[in-house]
């Protein structure tokens, strides 16, 4: 696999937590041999990855070379590798052995445009001659006999290293993976020879219907590709996946164009969250600020619930260093977002990282519909900050407004952000644009109902109960309308509030089932009150049976079949 990102290593989204679950479930459950090539990042420093994943340095391995400019400057690198294994698969990181190659591939930042045009380039070139390394010191063995590229940062090195190979006579497919579409266009200089290595050759395919002149990998880039790395790439694979059946055949068809028909199908990401583990965890984390008789009581979610927003919350705030909170100016929680509430209340949870694609903008315009109806709703996000300062100055001014009803949080505290999902009423999925969505699965193994726009994954894996009655995990709602959002999030906190007041043995309020706007919904709840709590177990059962990595794994394992059967046909 080559890859950007990989969660345990480097990762900055869902990118990263693809790449690695699918290649643990293959080498775990499917006992293939999996290597995981990507830029190193500076990881290859930190001492408890060195420790972790057992990393050494290639020491015979070298790459030397140059790369030619637009201006014809040549700009001379030298890289190198290090190996590492965890959970049955190989892990190999492309480093710098030199300061110039160092401060490109070595660099922790992730995405930063140039930065991340320059580890792309570099990795390229470096894993071209690392395959050729393997040819000349008799390790054949090591090489591959597939390539799965995740996103199009490894377009060119899969390219490069696929047209290496089969000029040496080492047919090998590519399965090209589009997490999520770029629409990046760079002039051909820029994957060729010169910059990222990819010669420009004639092409095995047969020129378009009506063409005489030979396809050259320059052509099909220009010509073809409109000088589009994602088109290039699905236009070299010999097989084209997204993570979800509707993206796949809405967004990424309709920009890379009909190259990938009878070519593609989807590999659904998996969760590998343990709802029992979990809770078992929060329990106890709980307990310990619980004394006297009260630690002998037995806990509830709603217990759960009113301790992380009276109390944990705070502590967020108060094990980070001063200067990251204190400044509004940068990507930090400002103390008075993370301030605990003064008392409990139905709780709304949103995670993610903070950008235009995932809506905690519609989220915010939403808290006063839903807190006119539910004054004491809580909203908790979790988000990644945004390196852009005016994101982070306007979504910390929306979330101002509402002082008594909503919190963010900048910070990836593991322990409260495990809490909150164990302890959320709802989870809110406002998303503009969601290829697939783990997040939808980390909410609904542990046993959050997912209110969330209806498009790409989210609609694949959350089953709307307006649709599925009594089986549903949450409601889809129009992308982009706040009304609706807020309406949904009032059935669905309703929902929970009145199955709660069962469960706790309160008098529920008469009618309270008549307040929900969603009226399939409020139908169901009239009718069984304790139905917050089937759809809890709804949550975690369409997650088992369906959403783990080894459900990935099967899907990808059938892809790499077929891409192997169309690779063979091609080369005839």
């Amino acid at each position: 696999m080559f890859s950007y990102e990989c969660a345990g290593i480097a990762q900055a989204g869902g990118l990263g937590e693809a790449v690695a679950g699918l290649a643990r479930t293959l080498g775990t459950d499917y006992d293939l041999k999996v290597t995981v090539f990507l830029p190193s990042h500076g990881k290859h420093l930190d001492p408890k990855i060195r420790e972790s994943y057992d990393m050494r340095e290639e020491t015979k391995f070298a790459a030397q070379g140059y790369r030619i400019g637009v201006n014809g400057v040549h700009y001379a690198f030298l890289s190198g590798a290090e190996s590492g294994k965890r959970d049955k698969v190989d892990y190999v990181l492309v480093k710098g052995l030199d300061t110039p190659t160092s401060c490109w591939l070595d660099d922790p930042v992730l995405y930063d445009h140039s930065l991340t045009f320059e580890k792309m380039a570099l990795f390229a070139r470096t894993m071209k001659m690392y395959c050729e390394y393997l040819l000349s010191t008799k390790r054949e063995s090591e090489l591959p006999d597939l390539i799965h590229a995740h996103d199009w940062h490894m377009v060119p090195a899969a390219v490069a290293v696929k047209q290496h190979l089969e000029n040496r006579g080492v047919l090998l497919p590519l399965v090209f993976t589009i997490h999520l579409l770029s629409k990046i266009t760079l002039p051909w200089h820029y994957a060729s020879e010169d910059w990222c290595g990819i010669q420009d050759l004639p092409q095995r395919r047969k020129p378009p219907r009506g063409g005489v002149a030979p396809l050259t990998y320059r052509r099909v880039w220009e010509a073809q590709c409109h000088d589009s790395i994602e088109r290039f790439g699905a236009f070299e694979a010999d097989y084209v996946t997204s993570v979800s059946e509707s993206y796949l055949a809405r967004d990424v068809l309709n920009y890379v164009g009909k190259v990938i028909r009878g070519k593609s199908g989807h590999i659904y990401n998996g969760c590998d969250w343990e709802y029992e583990r979990i809770k078992s965890a929060v329990f106890i984390q709980e307990k310990q600020h619980r004394t006297g008789s009260e630690a002998a009581q037995s806990l509830h979610r709603w217990d759960l619930r009113s301790f992380l927003l009276t109390n944990a919350i705070g502590q967020v705030a108060n094990e980070l260093p001063i200067d990251y909170t204190e400044s509004s100016s940068e990507p930090g929680n400002d103390r008075r977002m993370t301030r605990p509430f003064e008392k409990d209340g139905p709780m709304v949870l949103m995670t993610g990282r903070l950008s235009p694609q995932k809506g905690a903008d519609l989220l915010l315009s939403a808290v006063p519909l839903v807190t006119r109806a539910i004054p004491d709703a809580r909203f908790v996000l979790f988000l990644l900050p945004s390196t852009d300062g005016d994101q982070m100055r306007t979504i910390r001014g929306d979330a101002s407004a509402y002082p008594e009803n909503v919190r963010i949080i900048f910070a990836q505290h593991r322990q409260t952000y495990l809490m909150s999902h164990m302890v959320a009423d709802v989870y809110a999925m406002p998303s503009r644009s969601e290829p697939f969505g783990i997040s939808a699965l980390e909410a609904m193994v542990t046993g959050n109902p997912v209110v969330g726009s209806d498009l790409g994954g989210i609609s694949e894996t959350v089953l709307d109960l307006s649709g599925h009655g009594e089986r549903g995990t949450g409601i889809l709602f129009p992308a982009g309308d706040s009304h609706a959002l807020a309406d949904s999030l009032i059935g669905v906190l309703y929902t929970m509030q009145i199955d709660e007041q069962v469960q706790r043995g309160s008098t529920v309020q008469p009618k309270l089932s008549n307040k929900i706007p969603v009226k399939a919904l409020a139908r169901m709840v009239a009718n069984d009150p304790k139905l917050g709590s089937k759809i809890r177990e709804n949550c975690r059962s369409r997650v088992e049976q369906s959403f783990r990595w080894r459900n990935a794994g099967n899907m990808a394992l059938e892809r790499y079949d077929r891409a192997r059967s169309l690779s063979a046909r091609s080369s005839n």
